[in-house]
């Protein structure tokens, strides 16, 4: 069906205890129609479990990356630059809520909301290259980690207020005939606002306007895709975009909601299933996009999925660092401390657990990460966002020194 088609609704269907009607697809990356097994668009990002733990698949960016991390501190630069976009879009709201109130037929309205939608279309369009340019420029080396965290926070404050105008003008839209393409538009834009903003880079923004402590943030970009990650009050948070998995020109190729089910099955096999998730849901945007919540017994997770790609371009994971299984381990022993490292992929969650070799009790100490400080042990244990490649954990104790070289899992 094509998008230009659709009319704007928001399907909710909720699956909570309630078996699914199709069965899921065994085998990834395959959807079905008629039973006839379809492989939809090659991913530049893929979804997939994480090696060596029973938990949910995560979308990995591929091909060549650039990593790194960032420390986001107290930096009024951003937030002067986000107070002047917020304030240009709460003047366009002030504008559109002026002009519609002036409006004297209901031609003239669907005027104004056309005219003032095809501005937001350009606003939204200005922040996907702002971030664009960044992100080049951070893999030209041009600039640091945290200077790219500095415009992907302030593209997310924008980008969330963007997102406010949009619903205005919807239920705006919603109460005049014959603007099915305007609708359709906005729901567009509000599934690209989605990819501007998220939990890492809100922390950033608010790390920079010195209302959160300082926090450190793994970085991955390979192309216009990005992921970041950090840990905060003990929760493990990611958010990860592969633009190239989203196609606003072409038809939805699902024919039918079993069809989204199963390949929501087969992206996400250990999160949709009954036994582990508490809640599961599907948003059906009515334009080919599908949103995709679930609380399961480790966290909670979201993800976009284009209907006709049938790829998640967007998703973002929060993960309990007390109930998630850990990955493969590393261990070393040296001046009386034994250290294990449970492992993970690049910019996922990496254990650290020191206790003393001869009675395994806890044994506190400072975590150095490839030489760099950025932890302490408490009761011996500590969790940190582990890099792409080979890596070094060492634990500095009153003891001495015990150092495990681990390696970013595929």
């Amino acid at each position: 069906m094509d998008r230009s088609l659709r009319l704007l609704c928001a399907l909710l269907v909720v699956v909570a205890g309630v078996p699914v009607s199709a069965p899921f697809v065994a085998g990834a990356g395959v959807a079905h129609t008629d039973g006839v097994p379809t492989a939809p668009v090659a991913q530049v990002a893929q979804v997939q479990p994480p090696t060596g733990q029973n938990t949910t698949s995560v979308l990995l960016l591929s091909g060549e990356t650039t990593t790194g991390y960032a420390r986001s501190t107290v930096d009024i630069g951003p937030v002067v630059s986000a107070s002047r976009g917020v304030v240009n879009i709460e003047l366009q709201e002030r504008i559109v809520t002026n002009r519609l109130g002036s409006a004297s037929t209901v031609d003239r309205r669907r005027q104004v909301l056309r005219q003032e939608t095809e501005r937001l279309a350009e606003e939204v369009a200005a922040l996907q290259q702002a971030e664009q340019r960044a992100l080049s420029r951070y893999e030209r080396g041009e600039i640091s980690g945290e200077e790219l965290l500095r415009v992907l926070a302030t593209v997310d404050t924008e980008a969330r207020r963007a997102n406010e105008l949009v619903s205005l003008l919807q239920s705006e839209v919603a109460q005049v005939q014959f603007l099915s393409a305007t609708a359709d538009e906005l729901q567009s834009l509000q599934v690209e606002l989605a990819t501007l903003y998220g939990p890492v880079r809100e922390h950033a923004g608010l790390v920079f306007r010195g209302e959160e402590p300082p926090t450190r943030i793994h970085v991955t970009v390979a192309g216009e895709a990005v992921a970041l990650a950090t840990i905060r009050d003990n929760t493990y948070v990611r958010e990860a975009t592969e633009p190239a998995n989203l196609d606003t020109a072409s038809t939805d190729q699902f024919e039918s909601e079993n069809e989204v089910i199963d390949r929501i099955g087969t992206l996400y096999p250990w999160a949709w299933t009954s036994d582990t998730s508490s809640v599961r849901t599907y948003t059906n945007f009515e334009n080919g996009f599908y949103r995709i919540n679930v609380d399961h017994a480790h966290g909670q997770l979201t993800s976009y999925v284009d209907g006709s790609t049938q790829n998640v371009f967007r998703e973002i994971q929060y993960k309990s660092v007390t109930r998630m299984p850990t990955g493969p381990r590393a261990t070393e022993q040296s001046n009386g401390t034994t250290l294990q490292v449970n492992q993970s992929f690049g910019g996922g969650p990496i254990g650290v657990y020191a206790t003393d070799a001869i009675t395994g009790e806890p044994v506190d100490g400072t975590v150095y990460l490839d030489g760099t400080r950025v932890d302490r042990t408490v009761n011996g244990r500590s969790w940190l966002v582990g890099p792409a490649g080979q890596y070094e954990v060492t634990v500095e104790t009153d003891e001495g020194n015990v150092t495990v070289t681990g390696q970013a899992l595929q």
